[in-house]
């Protein structure tokens, strides 16, 4: 699908989220295909609510332990607008000291920067029911490339997406994942080339199909999914075993 800074980041690497049954292996996996797109830590922090609607949250933190001890005891959540961002946006945040000074929080960030976060992705994944996560991946040096920087966005908001499900899949009971919904062939043909990041009309082309058939199919599988993109109805096709 991508190539990172380090290796080739692949559909395989991404379902090998969907297969950890533990938080430690759901750690390891993000660990490793954060690495391979170029980045050094990552941090997944999901919010999702219980049976009596009270808010849960649940994070998984890659970042130096050092930073997090300091965020923790300065209450730091409070105020990194990465944080607030994602709370209310579904835009992906690019860091930068234009992004920090606009919140006045460039020491904040120059905080961060002293810890090896100089650089990084904020990535929100928004669901019905307020049920979100923010995706942060982070890096000591910024990316040189403006090519390289523009692929590891595409790739960051479908890596968000399977992050999302897969945290939540952890932590949410079976019941509220709901059955697996059915999904025709040529549905399933469609999701299959929208995950190795095909346009409508280069796969209308594949399957020999008019393009608005294709993009006819894709919105059918969204709303089976009860999804809002492309990129979240590749995750949750993962997590239900619809792509292999």
């Amino acid at each position: 699908m991508s190539t990172g800074a380090s290796g080739p980041v692949s559909i395989e690497a991404l379902s090998k989220i969907f297969d950890a049954s533990t938080d430690q292996e759901f750690f390891a996996s993000m660990e490793a295909i954060t690495r391979d797109m170029g980045f050094e830590r990552f941090l997944v922090g999901t919010q999702w609510f219980d049976d009596n609607g009270a808010p849960v949250y649940k994070i998984a933190s890659g970042y130096p332990g050092g930073w997090q001890r300091l965020y923790a005891e300065r209450q730091y959540a409070g105020l990194d607008p990465t944080v607030q961002h994602c709370r209310t946006s579904t835009d992906v945040v690019v860091w930068s000291e234009d992004f920090f000074a606009q919140s006045g929080t460039l020491d904040f960030f120059e905080e961060a920067r002293g810890h090896g976060l100089g650089y990084g992705l904020s990535l929100p994944v928004h669901e019905a029911r307020g049920v979100k996560s923010m995706i942060s991946l982070a890096r000591d040096k910024p990316i040189q490339d403006p090519r390289e920087e523009a692929q590891m966005l595409a790739f960051g908001k479908v890596l968000a997406s399977c992050a999302h499900f897969a945290h939540r899949g952890l932590i949410a009971s079976e019941a509220a994942l709901g059955a697996k919904p059915q999904i025709s062939a040529q549905e399933s043909q469609c999701l299959h080339w929208v995950a190795l990041g095909k346009t409508s009309a280069e796969i209308g082309q594949i399957m020999s199909i008019a393009e608005p058939t294709v993009v006819f199919h894709v919105k059918n599988v969204m709303e089976k999914l009860d999804v809002k993109n492309r990129s979240q109805a590749i995750a949750v096709a993962f997590r239900l075993g619809l792509l292999m």
